[in-house]
């Protein structure tokens, strides 16, 4: 796969002295999504595995249910946006754009009734915890390149199966939706990994890919920790080197 980098020089400012030195950055583009020729959003993403990032969008969004919604996806000849087409007609909203960073104005009360809670027999050691994120980060290909991006991962046992990178930490989820959506891999079971906060947004999504463990390196929101308790997901933050923090579903940590 290639990866967009963005090559630049900057002013390098370190003990007081200064030089100027080449570098690079994270691609940031806008892509549009079209679904059944209408515009519908314009997605703010490091522009890889948009594709992925489209369909995912759209089963995380609830507008499609799986892959038997869709007729056809594929990248318009400019490679600014993907053309969906359904084996229905959905009710659009007015195109809007998704930033890389973060949305607000959720709240616990209108989150908690939309899902079930997640059901799963799955549990995980702590040294599984530990390796998969060492893993996790040994897959951060484009960030190691150019910093400033995140990395998502879905793994089974002590293994990842689906890896995705984006400026945007929601995008990494969508972009990993849409790729088990392509391949026919379930996501039910399945740890969810990543190196971005874990925001109410995120853990719905993770919630909708019924995914009974998210571990992430940095945060949980508190909105994030409210939702995984009302849904029965294990909620695991700061897993750095040896550690982390259980928010969440202890009973599933088992030693």
């Amino acid at each position: 796969m290639t990866h967009p980098i963005f090559e630049t020089e900057f002013v390098q400012y370190q003990d007081g002295a200064s030089e100027c030195v080449g570098g690079a950055a994270p691609v940031e583009e806008q892509i549009v999504l079209q679904v059944n020729a209408l515009e519908l959003v314009g997605l703010m993403c490091t522009p890889v595995m948009i594709v992925e990032l489209a369909l995912g969008f759209l089963l995380n969004e609830g507008l499609i249910e799986g892959m038997d919604d869709v007729f056809d996806a594929r990248v318009c000849g400019s490679g600014r946006c993907v053309d969906v087409w359904l084996h229905k007609d959905i009710a659009l909203p007015t195109l809007r754009t998704i930033t890389s960073g973060c949305s607000g104005g959720t709240t616990f009360e209108t989150l908690v009734d939309a899902r079930h809670p997640v059901a799963s027999a799955l549990q995980v050691t702590p040294d599984q915890i530990c390796a998969l994120m060492r893993q996790l980060h040994t897959a951060a290909v484009l960030y190691r390149q150019t910093q400033g991006i995140h990395t998502s991962a879905l793994a089974q046992g002590m293994e990842l199966i689906c890896v995705a990178e984006d400026v945007g930490r929601h995008n990494t989820l969508d972009k990993l939706t849409g790729r088990c959506l392509l391949q026919g891999i379930p996501t039910r079971d399945r740890i969810l990994l990543t190196s971005g906060r874990i925001s109410s947004e995120m853990l719905n999504k993770a919630a909708r890919m019924h995914v009974p463990v998210v571990v992430s390196r940095t945060s949980p929101t508190s909105l994030s920790v409210e939702l995984a308790r009302a849904w029965g997901i294990t909620l695991i933050g700061y897993a750095r080197g040896h550690g982390f923090r259980v928010y969440s579903g202890a009973q599933r940590v088992v030693s």
